[in-house]
């Protein structure tokens, strides 16, 4: 006699560990993020399949889940209100409920749940490849179920194939570092790839090179200041001010000088302003990625940043908005830090 209660209490308890393992799986499973999902597809193994396979179809797969769970928690409540009413009397059903409700909740539920959700990555390549093959042994049982949940489902307009999710900035980012941790990109690799989502959201006011630091020259400057200052400072192109540096005027290209015969003109003479080119003027609370778009498109270089009242703040270059995707970008007047 006492064989057979501890035969059933042994049983209960393997029943109870049977449930645990079908609601781990279900959390394990379907907390899988799609990079977890993407990074265990590249394996390209048998389990990896089977786990893509299974959601695929997720209604199918939670049927299956929950055919097993159900199946294993009535079992189990059902032997030990069997078991304690024999031991009891009637008022076993009670001691049944009584203990069976924090077992299944602690052991099948809450524990399995955790630790799930906590080693999702781990536990779902071990606990695939068993679901697989319960949903192949009662595909008849489940296909019941479905196709009665179905018809119920359709009375309340709800679709149960809604489309999947699409992969968010954070979740792509993510698959990004986790590439990178494996070796499958650089590091400059991934630091272009944030650097490019960065881009659209930087402000060119967190870009520019502020007034009070860029260099500029006013307008009636000599030729012979002109010139000690091109070479002095190796800019190609240069604010041109006039009274104040607010003001600016035009954009000097050094390249521009060429085309004046220098030699003819006397050092304490001015250039005309016919020399300058228009200055660009954008807000500096516009987005960089807009701003690098209309350089293109114009085919400039140089833009003079402004404040809502049109007063100038900084000024930006290609340069700096190509530094943002790539980094520092070094020519051969730029001295690298060693």
């Amino acid at each position: 006699m006492e064989e057979i209660v501890y035969l059933k209490i042994i049983t209960i308890f393997v029943l109870l560990i049977i449930s645990g393992f079908f609601s781990g799986s279900e959390t394990a499973l379907f907390s899988l993020t799609l990079i977890q999902r993407e990074k265990l597809r590249g394996k390209k193994n048998k389990t990896s399949m089977i786990i893509n396979e299974l959601l695929r179809y997720p209604g199918r797969l939670i049927t299956t889940i929950l055919i097993g769970n159900d199946l294993i928690n009535i079992t189990a409540s059902v032997l030990a209100t069997y078991l304690l009413i024999s031991l009891f009397g009637i008022q076993g059903k009670w001691v049944a409920i009584a203990v069976m409700t924090p077992l299944t909740m602690v052991f099948a539920e809450i524990i399995p749940k955790t630790i799930g959700i906590a080693y999702n990555e781990k536990a779902a390549p071990i606990v695939a490849p068993p679901i697989y093959f319960f949903s192949k042994i009662i595909k008849p049982v489940r296909w019941l179920f479905e196709t009665i949940a179905n018809l119920i489902i359709r009375l309340f307009g709800v679709d149960r194939h809604n489309p999947a999710k699409p992969i968010m900035e954070d979740d792509f980012l993510h698959m990004v570092d986790i590439s990178h941790e494996d070796g499958g990109l650089r590091h400059s690799e991934k630091e272009l790839i944030h650097n490019v989502f960065e881009f659209s959201d930087t402000l060119i006011k967190d870009v520019m090179t502020p007034l009070d630091q860029f260099f500029s020259l006013p307008h009636n400057i000599s030729i012979a200041n002109l010139i000690k200052q091109v070479k002095k400072n190796n800019f190609s192109r240069i604010p041109v001010h006039q009274n104040d540096r607010n003001n600016i005027t035009g954009i000097l290209y050094a390249k521009d000088l060429l085309k004046v015969d220098l030699r003819k003109l006397n050092p304490k003479t001015t250039l005309s302003p016919r020399l300058f080119r228009k200055p660009i003027f954008i807000s500096e609370n516009n987005k960089i990625d807009t701003l690098f778009n209309f350089l293109k498109h114009k085919r400039i270089h140089m833009a003079i940043c402004v404040d809502s009242n049109r007063k100038v703040t900084g000024l930006i270059t290609m340069e700096d908005l190509l530094e943002e995707l790539f980094g520092e970008i070094y020519d051969e007047h730029d001295e690298e830090s060693p």
